[in-house]
């Protein structure tokens, strides 16, 4: 259930309101192509990756603005509901997995967005009490998530396709692939940005008053429900094409 506005940063649901736009924008070209109604510009699609990072590093600013808001109720509580949280995500991974199993089962999503959030949830808890200090730790993170993904293992096993070890050509036997390096990296790195930008549940920069701009509100709503249009689009979208094909 997403928190009161008052409470809330506005900036960051307009950046993820963003990202979940472009993203569907995306998947709309991808799924065009996957139906044979249009060819897709690979070019434009591999700018996959702003969506990619913007998600990634706003988790990790809003995790790090929840850990300095509950800083004063039990760590074990705190990390409790963080472990439940992540675990809450993986299963909405799960499903997605079975889902395209049966339905795509010659690309199903293994390890998808979902998948390593969830993970990189759970994996940020020892983390987040060391703030700024994050940097240099994501620094290293994503730097050996880009080693490992210049590798190719033949026979992956979970593990290694956990860690970013896999076939040369695997992303033709997936539709969606997040492995946890680097994207953990990316995670702590806006850990270390939330530490900085929002200390002490304050904003330490100017910001225009932007809740008066319609185009601000509506992705400013986009990003608070972020969540529910990930897993709603795509079956949207699919449903839209099949009737435009066959009726």
């Amino acid at each position: 259930m997403p928190k009161k506005s008052s409470e809330r940063f506005i900036e960051l649901d307009i950046l993820r309101g963003f990202a979940i736009s472009y993203m569907i924008l995306l998947h709309i070209l991808w799924d065009l192509d996957y139906f044979k109604i249009v060819k897709l510009d690979m070019t434009i699609y591999q700018t996959n990756i702003i969506v990619q990072v913007m998600f990634f590093t706003l988790l990790g600013v809003c995790l790090a603005i929840s850990y300095d808001k509950n800083k004063n109720r039990s760590k074990k509580k705190v990390y409790l509901h963080l472990i439940d949280r992540g675990c809450w995500v993986f299963i909405l991974g799960m499903i997605l997995t079975i889902i395209t199993a049966l339905f795509m089962p010659e690309r199903p999503i293994l390890f998808g967005v979902l998948h390593c959030i969830g993970f990189c949830i759970i994996l940020s808890i020892p983390f987040l009490k060391l703030k700024h200090w994050n940097l240099p730790i994501a620094t290293i993170m994503i730097v050996l998530g880009v080693i490992l993904g210049s590798y190719n293992v033949s026979n992956p096993t979970a593990l290694h396709l956990l860690i970013g070890l896999r076939p040369i050509d695997f992303w033709t036997n997936t539709i969606d692939y997040f492995p946890i390096f680097p994207w953990v990296g990316v995670c702590l790195l806006g850990v270390a940005m939330g530490s900085v930008l929002y200390k002490d549940k304050k904003r330490k920069f100017i910001m225009p008053d932007l809740t008066k701009y319609k185009p601000a509100r509506f992705l400013s709503w986009l990003g608070q429900h972020s969540l529910i249009i990930y897993l709603a689009h795509q079956p949207v979208i699919t449903g839209v094409l099949v009737l435009y094909l066959f009726f």
